[in-house]
């Protein structure tokens, strides 16, 4: 294969040309934003491929490059998480243990939905899309059968559920856009912790009713959603300046482990629980065959000890497990001045 060098080189400028163009413009440039919610993993096939014709032509050099380009284009592209040492468990402070699960409208059955919190010892419960298809609330009744003694606040599609008391809950709406975010404060072993439900709109590469209704272009379609999660920093932005306690932020971003979006919440002082202390891929969706991390735990003010999606199929949507730490009585601090996004 005389092309074997020239396809090896290309395969790596395409791989750090997507990877630099998603991290940089993926929240305003809409193709890229829309080449980004393909799955990077199809094109594994391709170093691997390049690998093993060049082993067969006993070309060890580049079949080494090959081989080494598939290992970082898992890692840094498709978010494969490597093993590390994991931070000392039963350290001073408060656990906390929270599951975020994308509902499928309604579909996750609240039985099974309890039977998993009492399993995994939950403390914290956010659930997105909790209403069926004709926005019916029958399912917070039956949520709230099911989880006796619990505490469960609501906007819209958004549920959050707590061992632990609730203080108030509040929704904020995004300046531009109906969307809106759920924020619940809880009192944990004398501290407030300020919990942050939420779930971003797809990118509208398919269009909606109202899409085909007002004849909105794919570009505009992007658009509009890129716009909703600038407005969402902005949202969480709020919120971290005034909490007086540990933040979470909890539930479906539909949005790959990478790009402008993760680059602004870190900026925001925020960590991303599952790159911490997880490892793998950590795909939530689809709950059957994985191909997408799209659901997240985000944390500032307390530090992730363990976070992982459950092997139960609930709904269309791996629920995702995340122990806390949160700091003792009396070194509380806020999680500070956040600077601009």
């Amino acid at each position: 294969m005389r092309r074997l060098p020239a396809l090896s080189l290309a395969f790596a400028l395409l791989a750090l040309a997507w990877g630099l163009l998603a991290r940089a413009r993926s929240e305003t440039w809409w193709w890229v934003a829309g080449l980004d919610s393909v799955p990077p993993q199809l094109l594994l096939p391709v170093p691997l491929g390049l690998a093993w014709a060049a082993l067969r032509r006993k070309r060890w050099g580049w079949a080494a490059w090959n081989i080494a380009a598939a290992l970082v284009f898992t890692v840094l592209q498709v978010g494969f998480v490597l093993p590390r040492v994991p931070p000392g468990k039963g350290a001073n402070g408060i656990s906390l243990r929270v599951l975020s699960l994308n509902a499928d409208f309604a579909g996750a059955d609240p039985l099974r939905l309890a039977a998993l919190a009492r399993r995994e010892r939950a403390d914290l419960l956010t659930l997105q899309e909790a209403l069926d298809h004709d926005r019916q609330a029958g399912y917070e009744t039956r949520v709230r059968a099911a989880f006796p003694g619990w505490t469960l606040t609501r906007h819209d599609e958004l549920l959050t559920l707590s061992r632990r008391p609730v203080l108030k809950s509040r929704a904020l709406t995004f300046p531009h856009s109906p969307h809106a975010v759920l924020v619940t404060t809880v009192r944990v072993a004398g501290q407030t912790v300020t919990v942050v439900n939420t779930h971003l709109p797809t990118l509208g590469l398919l269009p909606g009713a109202s899409d085909t209704r007002l004849r909105r272009s794919l570009p505009q379609r992007v658009a509009r959603r890129l716009a909703a999660r600038r407005d969402f920093v902005g949202v969480v932005q709020g919120v971290l300046r005034t909490a007086p306690g540990p933040v979470i932020l909890a539930g479906d971003l539909n949005a790959p482990p990478r790009g402008e979006l993760h680059r602004r919440l870190r900026a925001l002082g925020l960590t991303d629980a599952f790159p911490a202390v997880g490892v793998g891929f950590g795909f939530t969706h689809h709950a059957r065959f994985g191909h997408s991390r799209i659901d997240f735990l985000w944390t500032a003010g307390a530090a992730a000890e363990r976070s992982t999606p459950l092997p139960d199929v609930l709904s269309d949507h791996r629920a995702l497990l995340t122990e806390l730490r949160l700091p003792t009585p009396g070194k509380v601090s806020a999680p500070g001045k956040v600077p601009a996004p």
